[in-house]
This record gives C-alpha cells, sequence and structure tokens, in this order.
C-alpha cells in the first residue's frame, strides 16, 4: 500500500487498547489508521519540542508571567477575529 505522507515510512507494531483503536478507525475514514496515529504523534512531538524550549527559556530568563500570556493570547483572538481567513494572520 502506498502513503500519501512525505518522507520514509516502516512498518512496526504498537499495541494499541481495543476501544482507542476503535475511536481512531472511526475518526480516521479515508485517512487510514495510520496516517491518523501519524499526524497525532507528530503533534505530541511538537508538543514535547515546544515544553522543552518553554523550559530552556525560563531556565535562562525567569518564568513566563502568566498575566502576559492571557494579554497576548487575546490580543491574537482578537486579531483572528478582526481578520477572518487572513492567511498571513496564521503565521503569527
Amino acid at each position: 500500500m502506498e502513503s500519501s505522507r512525505p518522507g520514509r515510512t516502516r512498518v512496526t507494531s504498537v499495541s494499541l487498547r481495543v476501544e482507542t483503536l476503535e475511536a481512531i478507525r472511526a475518526r480516521a475514514g479515508k485517512q487510514g489508521v495510520s496516517s491518523y496515529i501519524e499526524e497525532a504523534v507528530q503533534r505530541q512531538l511538537q508538543r514535547e519540542a515546544l515544553d522543552e524550549f518553554i523550559a530552556t527559556a525560563e531556565d535562562e530568563h525567569g518564568p513566563v508571567d502568566p498575566a502576559e500570556v492571557a494579554a497576548l493570547v487575546e490580543s491574537v483572538r482578537a486579531h483572528h477575529a478582526a481578520h477572518p481567513g487572513d492567511a498571513s494572520s496564521d503565521a503569527a
């Protein structure tokens, strides 16, 4: 079976709970279980890399102020609300 995912692939065996696999199959649809799991794992790897980046930055500069984070989040939300569908705003 050919993969539409870029890059090399390798077949491996992964054990999942029956309920988890059933939920994946229900959501994956035509995308397929392998692609669904690949995308989920890629998101997790990105989260972990971001967590490591934040930890390194906090070690160097001190903890992030939650009020500043909340203000920035609100600013981004307001921007997206004012500019719906603006692809350039997604890069911010």
